[in-house]
């Protein structure tokens, strides 16, 4: 008798632990890097963060950050974290956060498929050697910033409309 409570037990049971186990596998994606969240929480900054890639800003500093950070629904703040802890904010986008970030070659390339493209207008054309950082600040529109060493702060350097 007891078994076969147990036997109509299993599947429940295990439908609860894999429910479970999706949902630890959910909450851990959507959890920023631990290095990425101390230094926004040494910045003040308390938004959820949406999306991050890491970048080299400039060099000799590969453990920067580029981050979508928001605070209520639909929209947000894409943030570039540098490894010394300052912040600066690019731009405000709408919607769904939508991040990446390119080295110089990479960039180049993103500029060369833009060109060829029938359905995207614009161009990116880096200007340093530091890392590229590109966000949708609306469904079709697409930004794209680089630190300015001389100018001490990041200047849009292209983008491009879907």
């Amino acid at each position: 008798m007891i078994a076969s409570r147990l036997y109509r037990l299993q599947p429940a049971f295990l439908t609860s632990v894999c429910a479970a186990a999706f949902l630890v596998l959910r909450l851990a994606a959507q959890t920023a890097d631990p290095a990425l969240a101390t230094l926004l929480e040494r910045a003040g900054e308390h938004g959820r963060v949406e999306a991050s890639c890491r970048g080299s800003f400039w060099p000799a500093h590969s453990a920067d950050f580029a981050a979508a950070v928001t605070d209520a629904p639909g929209g947000g703040r894409y943030l570039a974290v540098q490894a010394d802890g300052r912040v600066h904010e690019l731009a405000e986008y709408g919607g769904k956060a939508d991040l990446s970030c390119y080295t110089v070659a990479e960039a180049d390339r993103l500029n060369a498929a833009i060109a060829q493209s029938q359905t995207m207008n614009g161009r990116v054309v880096a200007e340093w050697d530091g890392t590229v950082v590109c966000g949708f600040i609306e469904p079709t529109i697409a930004v794209c910033w680089q630190y300015a060493q001389e100018q001490r702060k990041f200047v849009r350097i292209g983008g491009w409309t879907t």
